[in-house]
């Protein structure tokens, strides 16, 4: 492995949006031999996702850390940490942000994670609307609208990227992965099934140190970060409520994380018991259907039950 450069990361999390991304890289930052950039409350999820090599996406200066000095700047307390990471999920969305990260270092590796496209979407679409950056509520309408929102229409007045609400593109997976195994190479790029760092949290976890060559002695607390509930359930209401100024140092004081997490679950299965399918849900899978099938072939991997 090539000399760590002190001014710039060589570890990228490039994506996808909601498939365990934030959670990876919570446990990536905690090893003594990664640093990734930390921000406050205020300025966390710009410091998390500077989004700087992805220019094409004419990210606002409000979600994006264009300067290239401003950029560095967020590895100044880098140390002597053998990786240095940026954690920006729309890198493998942009058709530029591959050959733009290994413009700016060749040696870099790169580390993907995803999901079932159907579950991706849903998730990323609450997410938007938690944010105020959707504002259709349902799911199926705020999908179909792509036509209209590329003519610049039906657009929320707050969100200035109209291509990040292409959802459909952005749960393409495939063309995006084949771009940066094309731009760098098989062996600089780790795929991660969020589905198996659920499931198999500890031997995931040493796969992924393993691809970095780096101490497998270290593990994190493998805990659930940043995850979107659905909008319109009573779970997405006790987001909101926990997310209020004191309520979530209080919850986390009284309820451990295993009981959030327990009820998490119990809410989930209430809401299935009581949720009528939607026969619009069968049609996008069906239309995910050639993209997985495509990624199967090119990761190695039966995917069958994601569709």
């Amino acid at each position: 492995m090539s000399s760590v450069s002190v001014t710039g990361p060589n570890l990228f999390l490039v994506g996808a949006p909601k498939c365990g991304t934030t959670s990876l890289y919570e446990y990536l930052r905690r090893h003594p031999q990664i640093f990734f950039p930390v921000g406050d409350d205020s300025t966390y999820s710009l410091v998390k996702e500077p989004q700087h090599f992805c220019a094409d996406l004419e990210i606002g200066p409000r979600c994006a850390i264009h300067d290239r000095s401003d950029y560095l700047n967020l590895y100044r307390d880098a140390g002597e940490s053998r990786w240095l990471g940026d954690a920006s999920t729309y890198y493998l969305f942009s058709p530029t942000a591959s050959a733009a990260i290994r413009q700016f270092n060749p040696d870099a590796r790169i580390l993907i994670m995803l999901r079932p496209p159907f579950e991706m979407m849903r998730s990323y679409h609450s997410e938007l609307l938690r944010w105020g950056l959707e504002d259709i509520i349902d799911f199926h309408e705020a999908v179909s609208a792509w036509t209209d929102r590329s003519e610049g229409r039906r657009l929320p007045k707050d969100l200035t990227v109209a291509k990040c609400l292409d959802y459909i593109a952005i749960g393409r997976f495939a063309p995006q992965i084949e771009r940066y195994l094309d731009t760098f190479g098989r062996d600089a790029v780790k795929i991660v099934l969020l589905e198996d760092l659920s499931a198999h949290p500890v031997q995931t976890w040493r796969g992924i140190l393993e691809f970095l060559d780096t101490d497998a002695s270290f593990q994190p607390e493998f805990r659930v970060y940043n995850e979107a509930p659905v909008d319109g359930t009573l779970e997405h209401l006790l987001h909101v409520v926990h997310g209020l100024p004191g309520v979530r140092q209080l919850s986390n004081a009284i309820f451990p994380y295993a009981t959030r997490r327990r009820l998490v679950a119990a809410l989930r299965r209430q809401q299935r018991g009581r949720s009528e399918p939607d026969p619009r849900d069968l049609e996008l899978r069906k239309c995910c259907e050639p993209d997985i099938t495509r990624l199967a072939q090119l990761i190695g991997r039966d995917l069958s039950h994601w569709m």
